[in-house]
């Protein structure tokens, strides 16, 4: 039927312009162009379970690009240098997107996708990424420099309002400023964009026209006998003129109604919002205009009637004696098409009463929110509310959420239609003072520092070298998903199940290769769990007992991974972490244990206890600095086995050991 309302009145149009001459201006004023945007930017930010990351991009340039100087970097864990970059290529339309995602991602994500990276898109809630084109940023999505964990577990779509990227990647950064925050794992907005004023023709400013001015899209009637009325009271009043302008004024009191047959009639007064009009024309295609008045009933008798006009405010409308609301036209009083008076209104969307502020409080401390102060429906229907976190009960939404910065998405629902609020909440807590121990290490530099830390971490449990797999499958659990580990280079989530030596499994990685000092798989170096990784078994062979380096060739399996004859290079994402499990090798195992494990200049150290190269793994200490889940992992390792990573613990001590030698 909403097909049928809208086409009409335009057939009418035409018909109607054909037959009197409709009058065309012999210029058009210039119009306002349609809203473009400067140059690509991020349209949808996914973090999400498991490996369930995205990044959208969209073109609402109003031109296809060519993406081949285009580029996207991962800034992680508040470095300022690049952790990892990927270029990209292909084409995009105007008004299309393009999706990039991990390779491990949800189908319903892969489905949506165009291009595909795990070291990009391997970022974490307060990692920054950065667009560039030409090698200069053009759009930004966290804070280059700054560690702010806002934007995890979330699905964000930019506003629509939203034009141009933010090229300043190191400025404050607040997800609801410019973004829209759904539940996590939520992807059906994936794969297509809106911005406000793209694709839309705005319509021209309208040229003066000659009076009288012709509503639009249905031709004005002169009535030929016009009658008024005053303070009418009778039964019934029957009109029979052809065309006619009939008015009530003053206190009108019909008990029946107003009969209408002629083939035009138009209506006027205050005195028809307490009367009952019949239409029962005996010509076809006959045109009544109510003027917009009030009106108590009106009832279409037969199928004769074509429009009715200015019906907006009749209260009530019968069809009698084969006439369909269907076949008639509806107009309101300026002209435009409406709905017959019996349907339902057009719905209309939920509208915000006021905005949300972004909120700071300690830890401990809980927010309340009464929604109904910051919704309400226009036709006054009951609202249903979701937020991406806290919970709710009626109307009342209350936060009490972990030390962090969060974004919170709000959802109004009449069950049609919808409207989303974002904001942050950041929750700070007191620092724990730092414990007793490294307390003998304060203060110290250089040899007599790594001397220190030697004696605070030496002497932990040994394990053997088959419990070191449950080790791992307890300090390498992937947090999305308990059945799994992370495997160090690749970066894969894989069944803990998948241990051994086949193709397919994970395998003990010696980070600090076995064959630098012959230690092999005894207890103590050879299954210290601070430098032993889960690893792809195909990945492991190919990094053999390397020296860590840059360069080389791509290693199968492994995006990221470089190989030579002499060195390894793993993923940025982990450069940092290979560095300090071997800078925690090279303190725990001095002189006096079993092997003394040391760090050189060197490639090709062979069968001697040193590993290389010492400068390149304090450039990547430095590019990857320490995660989260490094963290956590050196907390599972002290209950396990005894001792800590200092390197982890504080960073600062490996420029202060190796930089002095």
């Amino acid at each position: 039927m909403a097909n049928r309302k809208w086409s009409k009145p335009v057939k009418v149009l035409l018909s109607l312009g054909l037959a009197a001459g409709l009058w065309v201006p012999a210029t058009q004023s210039p119009v306002e162009a349609a809203a473009t945007a400067s140059d690509l930017f991020i349209s949808e930010y996914i973090e999400g379970s498991s490996m369930n990351k995205v990044i959208e991009l969209y073109n609402g340039t109003g031109n296809s690009i060519d993406l081949s100087a285009y580029s996207l970097a991962l800034y992680a864990n508040g470095s300022t240098t690049v952790q990892s970059e990927m270029d990209l290529s292909g084409t995009v339309a105007s008004g299309e997107t393009v999706v990039i995602y991990n390779s491990q991602a949800a189908e319903g994500i892969k489905s949506k996708g165009q291009l595909q990276n795990n070291n990009v898109i391997n970022f974490n809630g307060d990692d920054a990424l950065v667009l560039k084109k030409n090698g200069a940023p053009i759009d930004s999505f966290g804070q280059v420099g700054t560690r702010i964990e806002n934007a995890k577990d979330v699905t964000l779509v930019r506003n629509p309002d939203i034009q141009a990227g933010d090229g300043i990647v190191d400025d404050a950064f607040n997800p609801a400023d410019e973004w829209i925050a759904y539940p996590i794992d939520t992807f059906e907005h994936l794969g297509a964009h809106t911005m406000t004023g793209f694709g839309e023709t705005p319509a021209p400013e309208p040229e003066p026209t000659p009076d009288p001015e012709p509503e639009p899209g249905i031709e004005p009637i002169q009535p030929q006998k016009f009658l008024h009325y005053k303070n009418l009271n009778k039964k019934k009043l029957n009109i029979g003129q052809p065309s006619v302008s009939l008015t009530l004024e003053g206190k009108t009191a019909i008990s029946d109604a107003v009969y209408l047959k002629g083939k035009y009639a138009e209506f006027h007064g205050m005195g028809f919002k307490d009367v009952k009009v019949v239409l029962s024309p005996v010509r076809a295609e006959s045109i009544f205009d109510f003027k917009g008045i009030e009106v108590a009933k009106v009832v279409v008798d037969g199928q004769k009637v074509s429009q009715i006009r200015g019906a907006e405010n009749v209260k009530a409308i019968e069809f009698t004696n084969g006439a369909d609301y269907e076949a008639i036209e509806f107009y309101d009083a300026a002209g435009q098409p409406m709905n017959s008076p019996h349907l339902p209104a057009e719905n209309k969307a939920p509208v915000v009463l006021k905005a949300f502020g972004n909120e700071q409080v300690k830890s401990g401390e809980s927010l309340q929110y009464d929604l109904t102060e910051y919704f309400a429906d226009p036709e006054g229907e009951s609202l249903a509310f979701t937020s991406t976190k806290g919970s709710l009960e009626g109307s009342i939404l209350t936060l009490d959420l972990p030390a962090g910065s969060h974004i919170i998405g709000v959802t109004a629902t009449d069950g049609k239609e919808s409207i989303t609020q974002s904001f942050s909440v950041t929750v700070t807590e007191e620092v724990p003072a730092t414990g007793s121990y490294y307390e003998t290490a304060t203060g110290l530099s250089g040899d007599a520092l790594k001397d220190e830390l030697h004696a605070i971490i030496d002497d932990h449990d040994q394990l053997s070298y088959s419990a070191v797999w449950d080790a791992l499958k307890v300090t390498d659990e992937d947090p999305n998903n308990p059945n799994n580990v992370l495997l160090l280079y690749s970066g894969e989530s894989r069944s803990k199940g998948l241990n051994g030596g086949n193709v397919g499994d994970w395998n003990r990685e010696h980070t600090w290769a076995k064959s630098h000092g012959n230690f092999g798989t005894s207890r103590g170096a050879g299954t210290d769990i601070h430098h032993l990784r889960p690893t792809d078994v195909q990945v492991n062979g190919a990094r053999g007992n390397l020296d860590f380096d840059y360069g080389g060739s791509k290693v199968s399996g492994c995006d990221g991974c470089l190989r030579t004859a002499n060195s390894f290079e793993p993923p940025d994402r982990v450069k940092g972490d290979v560095a300090r499990m071997l800078f925690y090798m090279a303190v725990r195992y001095e002189p006096g244990d079993t092997v003394d494990l040391e760090l050189n200049e060197q490639l090709n150290n062979g069968s001697a206890p040193y590993h290389g190269k010492l400068s390149v793994l304090l450039e990547w200490h430095e590019q990857d600095p320490v995660s989260d889940w490094e963290r956590q992992r050196n907390d599972k390792i002290q209950d396990i086995q005894g001792n800590r990573n200092p390197f982890v613990d504080h960073p600062e001590w490996a420029a202060s050991i190796w930089d002095a030698s």
